[in-house]
């Protein structure tokens, strides 16, 4: 991650180091655009391209695009920042499109703690992923989180608890990481990481009597799933459509029902009529554990004014946090993808197809069903061919929670798991 700045970006940072800013790096010689609401901002324009932007107090819409060879403009990240005094956002921008997010405050109770940079924390995880056995990888990454110098971004924490297998290892590290985490209102994404629900309490309990001066307020555990079922059985069992959202509705007005997006949209999906299912999600947002997915549930609505509704509320009403990059999306007619699909099909050597095919999933204005998106991916026998277009594709698919229908186009396992891990670091598709 880049740490220079030329001179002016300099002068500015120091005279407000302790106001709200915005700061965004880019690796690589690629031309990115950032939109800070009606503002835009050139990477081209700013020496080591490094942007800064200071005194944006509250809320503010981020979008950041890369333009391609023949300046078309496709977008990589769009989310609602909320500053708060002394803390920034420093967005790195890499030149394959993918966006690191960071988030640090000035606090002085909690202290000003920037994770370690890449490099020093690939340093630390080789350290214990080289270790032989559990026991002495166990030891090599307690001895990491007991440095009190060393700091880490929820993901850092997150690969290296990875490199245990214990329940009961797991759990000691994340308890011993939370001290050194530098954005903690991350640390529930870390919940599936354990497996059993006593654990998952535990942790639960731990972070909210440790909280100190920490500023976690999201730290949310959802519901087992026995008591889930029951819920979802006593939704299900009313008679009427408005018997079902009555008892739903009480389901999510009880501030201690904590859910999944997944136990969310079964919910929902027991009641039928637009109007009632975005009044439920609506209601439901702040009750759900990994807000980083709320995106899927756009599905359950079927008309785009309610969607648009539900964006709008989305982003006003603070939860457009972290990768939140929802844009109305509707998936092309059957005509429009016919058309498309034979255009694909039609060239004869394999290079053209997926070279169109790769135009088609990098145009900013298609938006395809997994179905459809399957079908494309289809017409490549290339397994690599076929890898790469589905990670291409993922960006412009309407039903995302549909997405690893497309697992079974593969037939290596290895690279069911590539795609996987693309998807869950780059967009956090948790599900």
């Amino acid at each position: 991650m880049k740490k220079l700045f030329n001179i002016i970006i300099c002068a500015l940072l120091a005279g407000s180091a302790y106001s709200q800013s915005l700061r965004v790096s880019f690796n690589g010689n690629r031309d990115f655009q950032v939109m800070v609401d009606s503002k835009s901002y050139n990477s081209g324009n700013y020496v080591d391209n490094d942007i800064v932007v200071n005194n944006l107090a509250g809320k503010h819409t981020v979008t950041v695009y890369r333009k391609n060879r023949n300046g078309r403009s496709k977008k990589l990240y769009s989310s609602t920042i909320n500053l708060i005094t002394g803390q920034e956002v420093h967005l790195t921008v890499n030149n394959d499109g993918s966006i690191d997010r960071e988030e640090t405050s000035a606090s002085a109770a909690y202290g000003n703690r920037n994770a370690m940079s890449d490099a020093s924390f690939n340093e630390v995880y080789r350290n214990v992923n080289n270790k032989w056995g559990q026991s002495s990888k166990m030891a090599a990454a307690r001895d990491i989180f007991n440095t009190a110098s060393y700091y880490f971004s929820t993901d850092q924490v997150r690969q290296i608890v990875e490199l245990l297998n214990s329940e009961a290892n797991r759990l000691e590290l994340l308890k011993l990481a939370y001290d050194n985490v530098s954005d903690p209102d991350n640390y529930y994404r870390l919940q599936d990481l354990l497996r059993s629900q006593a654990s998952l309490n535990e942790l639960d309990s731990y972070v909210r009597n440790n909280n100190g001066d920490k500023t976690n307020n999201s730290y949310k555990v959802a519901m087992t799933s026995s008591a889930y079922n029951q819920i979802y059985r006593e939704v299900s069992n009313q008679t009427t459509t408005a018997r079902k959202l009555s008892a739903a509705t009480r389901a999510f007005n009880t501030s201690e029902n904590y859910f999944t997006v997944s136990q969310t949209s079964e919910l929902i999906s027991l009641v039928t009529g637009d109007n009632n299912r975005l009044q439920l999600t609506k209601l439901a947002l702040d009750n759900i554990v990994n807000t980083e997915n709320i995106t899927q549930l756009f599905s359950l609505l079927t008309t785009q004014s309610a969607k648009d509704d539900l964006d709008d509320y989305i982003r006003n009403n603070g939860f457009a946090n972290g990768n939140y990059s929802y844009t109305a999306r509707t998936a092309m007619t059957d005509t429009e993808f016919t058309n498309l699909y034979n255009t694909i099909r039609k060239n004869w050597l394999p290079l053209t197809k997926y070279s169109t095919a790769t135009e088609a999933f990098n145009s900013t204005t298609n938006y395809f069903t997994t179905a459809q998106a399957r079908q494309i991916i289809a017409l490549l026998s290339s397994e690599s061919n076929r890898l790469e277009l589905a990670k291409l594709a993922f960006d412009n698919i309407v039903d995302q929670q549909n997405f690893r229908q497309l697992y079974d186009l593969f037939g290596s396992q290895a690279t069911k798991d590539q795609l996987d891990e693309y998807i869950r670091t780059k967009y956090n598709y948790q599900q």
